[in-house]
């Protein structure tokens, strides 16, 4: 028998074009014009596959999925939509479909996809994940809508539901903790908690006792017990940041307690037992690592069960207008001002730029424009003030951003970390930067914190290593 096709959207000519296309393939069609339709026909005949519109007018497709499912009804389901949006991609892996398109779709791909699906279908290997409607996760901040990014949503929507380990990787400022927050709040373990610790923020001869805890007494100040970021997580899920930057003789330990699911608080030989779901995010590749001796093999291995690698934004740059209109009326609301417009000359700076600094480069640039620029209307001359200053460079520095962007060039395709070019380049203006920021908030510390990105605390100790002068 053929391999038959249910068609469910609203749109006549869709439904056409899609029909006429993969009947010329060899698939038998049949067509649905709404929901209630869809649900009906998929309940009284057999189909290999469904490809069905998530926005119609009576019942949207996830409604009828749902109703499919709950009539234990397992045809593989592809969504087609117009309207190109995070949680629509997500919503639409976590609820079982086999995958999502946008439209106008390739029909070439549309019949790729569909051999696909139903060759998996037929095979016994159908993608199901399921979601706890008693939870409401938000998406909004995880913005962009490019190719990268979608297959981004859907390895979240894939993984979030299984017990299984996540390499996350990417740029500094790419939105790691972002994706490892999602995938967190849609696993099953969202009730438990999600806890973070970032390798490359805490001193190396603190890591150990941040990881796994002490007891009272274990070293020199250790005046009770504390439990360890495992212990935290316990039942939940522990995000890693910048793993990398782990010693080797920590990596072992870390294996072990991967492994084992057993970790030893420093002062104690008695086993505890432990359960969180290891996330880990990089912006180094671990592979050189290996390959260089700096990172264990049989770590990385266990780590690299799934990736998911986070595109610079210079190789999305179709997302800056949808990230420059969510951090406008983001921070336009948390700040108390007045949303601001951008001139055509602004919009372009921020389109044409390189971003090294990836999404956080420009979300604190967009910071910088709310509070400092006056008018409603943001021009090219403030908007080229504010990304110079985010990185710290202005005229007088314009060789040195030239120089930095073009090592950054030479080097982006081998993966090489610009940490210590960044520090170095950065050291030197920092000062400067944080003391022009002062002048234009008036001393504003709270102000000129935000518009910095960085916490109030920060920023005090900072003005005092740097011994700049309150005015």
């Amino acid at each position: 028998m053929k391999n038959r096709i249910l068609i469910a959207d609203d749109e006549e000519d869709i439904r056409w074009i899609l029909e006429t296309s993969l009947k010329k393939s060899g698939f038998e069609i049949e067509c649905a014009e709404n929901g209630e339709d869809a649900v009906r026909k998929a309940s009284e005949e057999a189909y290999s596959l469904i490809l069905l519109d998530i926005n119609m007018p009576d019942m949207n497709g996830f409604e009828v999925l749902t109703q499919l499912r709950n009539r234990e009804i397992d045809s593989p389901i592809i969504f087609i939509t117009a309207q190109n949006t995070v949680s629509n991609a997500i919503d639409s892996i976590q609820l079982g479909a086999y995958d999502y398109l946008t439209k106008p779709f390739d029909l070439e791909e549309v019949k790729l996809f569909a051999e696909r699906a139903i060759r998996n279908y037929e095979a016994g290997r159908k993608i199901r994940l399921s979601q706890d409607s008693e939870e409401n996760i938000s998406f909004e901040e995880i913005v962009g809508s490019s190719p990268d990014m979608l297959n981004v949503y859907k390895l979240i929507g894939r993984t979030a539901s299984k017990n299984i380990t996540v390499l996350i990787t990417g740029e500094s400022g790419t939105g790691k903790e972002l994706i490892a927050r999602a995938i967190h709040y849609n696993s099953p373990r969202r009730k438990k908690r999600l806890v973070s610790v970032n390798i490359s923020a805490i001193p190396k001869e603190l890591i150990e006792s941040e990881l796994f805890g002490y007891e009272k007494g274990a070293f020199t100040g250790a005046t009770a017990l504390k439990k360890g970021r495992f212990e935290e997580a316990d039942g939940g899920t522990l995000h890693i940041d910048e793993i990398g930057e782990l010693s080797t003789d920590l990596q072992s330990k870390l294996l072990r307690a991967i492994e084992e699911k057993q970790i030893y608080r420093l002062g104690s030989e008695k086993p505890i037992s432990v359960d969180p779901r290891i996330i880990a995010s990089t912006n180094k590749n671990l592979r050189d690592a290996v390959t260089e001796g700096s990172f264990r093999e049989d770590l990385f291995y266990r780590l690299n069960v799934i990736t998911i690698n986070l595109p610079p934004l210079r190789k999305r740059k179709e997302d800056i207008k949808e990230l420059v209109q969510h951090f406008l009326k983001k921070y336009s609301t948390e700040f108390g001002i007045e949303k601001k417009v951008l001139s055509p000359e602004a919009e372009q700076l921020l389109i044409s730029h390189s971003w090294p600094g990836n999404v956080r480069e420009l979300e604190n640039t967009i910071k910088r424009l709310l509070v400092l620029t006056p008018d409603s209307i943001v021009s090219g001359e403030e908007t080229k003030e504010a990304i110079d200053s985010q990185t710290g460079y202005g005229e007088t520095e314009t060789t040195e951003r030239k120089t930095e962007e073009l090592v950054r060039m030479m080097v982006e395709n081998s993966d090489l970390s610009l940490h210590n070019i960044h520090e170095e380049v950065i050291g030197k203006v920092e000062k400067q930067l944080i003391k022009n920021i002062l002048a234009k908030t008036d001393g504003n510390m709270k102000q000129a914190a935000a518009i910095l990105g960085i916490n109030r605390n920060t920023l005090s100790k900072k003005i005092n290593d740097l011994e700049i002068e309150k005015s």
